[in-house]
């Protein structure tokens, strides 16, 4: 499973990218500090997971899984974010998020999310009489 990250603390980001790495299956393909670069990083690798922070300096993390859900319905994206009040969990909600987790308390989520993912697809491909391909 290939993740893409969008964030723009460095220490955040590669807090994100040890803690994926370190899950087998998973791959982190590549990451974005902005909402431009995220965009067109995105589209270019068609990540199968992005885990996006929403607030982003210069842009908008919304504006991102926007696009992402526009452009590619199927990718999932998984919200890392401290703004975590009933106004933004809505809009993110109605963008299209699949997740939406405090980054201060809900970090580790990320981890499961991606766990359920893997295993849904290796189910999956083994019913359909696919050998489950390790990526």
């Amino acid at each position: 499973m290939n993740v893409f990250i969008v964030e723009d603390s460095d220490i955040v980001r590669e807090h994100m990218q040890s803690m994926l790495s370190a899950i087998p299956g998973v791959e982190v393909v590549g990451y974005a500090v902005d909402e431009q670069g995220a965009i067109e990083r995105i589209n270019k690798l068609l990540p199968d997971v992005v885990t996006l922070d929403i607030s982003l300096q210069p842009g908008a993390g919304i504006k991102v899984l926007e696009n992402i859900k526009k452009e590619h319905p199927a990718m999932k994206v998984i919200v890392l974010t401290n703004y975590t009040d009933e106004y933004y969990a809505k809009s993110c909600k109605q963008a299209g998020a699949d997740f939406f987790f405090d980054k201060t308390f809900q970090f580790s989520r990320v981890r499961s999310a991606l766990w359920s993912w893997i295993n849904t697809e290796h189910i999956i491909k083994k019913v359909a009489g696919f050998p489950a391909a390790e990526k």
